[in-house]
């Protein structure tokens, strides 16, 4: 998988105003790359230990660095600024709305290093930056299949070409609910454990109905029936009859996908002509949110049966019970 990369001429304009950024001196270039989200506090580094150091890495100033290096000579205060420049940084943010003693704002100049000066604490800088560039970092593939947001759950619906999966969709656009991608899903892995999925930008908002061609969903339900993107956490496999695999009907066994190295709940949907596949996509919405809080159906009747098995009699009968 390729390693993603960012500019920060892209952080400076998605997150300058969250954080109040200021850029310090204009002059230098903003199209440097990086691929680290982690976000580093040089402290130690400045001190002069340097093991354990990430390279490649925004850095975070506070006053307590600033006064530090202030209180060194001019020469070891450039020396160790100098330092962390080589190590690849490719910017500095000094939190408080601080800015650094002008020797060193000389150095980042002459190095083409941008130094940015935020309105945030250090600890909220470095909170937003982190959120910011995991979603920007996180790793990315595709996924063939319909994603639907039905009652607040992400359903990624597969199957083969053709099965049905956009009209499954459609069907879930007119009774209420949301479309976020079809056909082709775009996927990142957003730590820990969550997918997020996305339409490309071109197909966001259209579905493929065979037959008709492509639908504009927002055009024809307005924008109540898309939403840009969605937290993937229950697959639905369609399937033909012949095809689908044996099953525990009882829905006591689970299944499993992984979709870059996580794991969400699955089920299979073996179709049949007249069966209503959007009513049982719901109905799967609802299970999943029920597991959520603690209650699973299959397991609740198992409990029963088994709590049956064990009194003496079936209590339940009343002979007034005529009707």
């Amino acid at each position: 998988m390729k390693t993603k990369m960012v500019r920060v001429s892209e952080v400076y304009r998605n997150c300058g105003g969250l954080l109040g950024l200021r850029l310090l001196n204009p002059s230098v270039d903003l199209d440097k790359e990086f691929g680290e989200s982690e976000i580093g506090r040089p402290g130690l580094f400045l001190s002069g230990y340097e093991p354990g150091f990430k390279p490649g890495r925004i850095q975070v100033l506070e006053e307590a660095d600033l006064l530090y290096l202030a209180s060194l000579e001019a020469r070891d205060r450039g020396a160790r600024f100098k330092g962390l420049i080589d190590k690849g940084v490719p910017c500095v943010v000094i939190a408080d709305g601080l800015e650094p003693p002008g020797d060193l704002l000389a150095i980042a100049s002459a190095e083409n290093l941008p130094v940015f000066s935020a309105g945030l604490t250090a600890t909220q800088v470095i909170q937003h930056l982190n959120a910011c560039l995991l979603i920007r970092l996180a790793p990315e593939s595709s996924v063939n299949g319909t994603l639907v947001d039905v009652y607040g759950v992400g359903i990624l619906l597969t199957g083969k070409s053709g099965i049905g999966k956009s009209e499954c969709a459609l069907a879930l656009v007119e009774r209420g609910h949301r479309l976020v991608a079809d056909d082709l899903v775009r996927v990142i892995a957003k730590p820990p454990g969550v997918l997020i999925g996305r339409s490309t930008k071109h197909l966001q908002s259209y579905v493929e109905v065979r037959g008709i061609g492509l639908v504009d969903i927002g055009s024809i339900y307005g924008i109540r029936g898309l939403r840009r993107q969605k937290r993937i956490e229950v697959e639905v496999a369609l399937t033909e009859w012949s095809e689908a695999p044996s099953r525990d009907r009882s829905g006591l066994e689970s299944a499993e996908k992984e979709i870059m190295g996580i794991s969400i709940p699955s089920m299979t949907v073996p179709l049949v002509p007249g069966k209503s596949v959007s009513v049982i996509v719901e109905v799967v919405a609802l299970s999943h949110i029920l597991k959520t809080y603690g209650y699973d159906s299959a397991e609740a009747l198992d409990k029963r049966w088994l709590d049956s098995l064990r009194s003496k009699g079936d209590k339940d009968f009343r002979l007034t019970d005529m009707e």
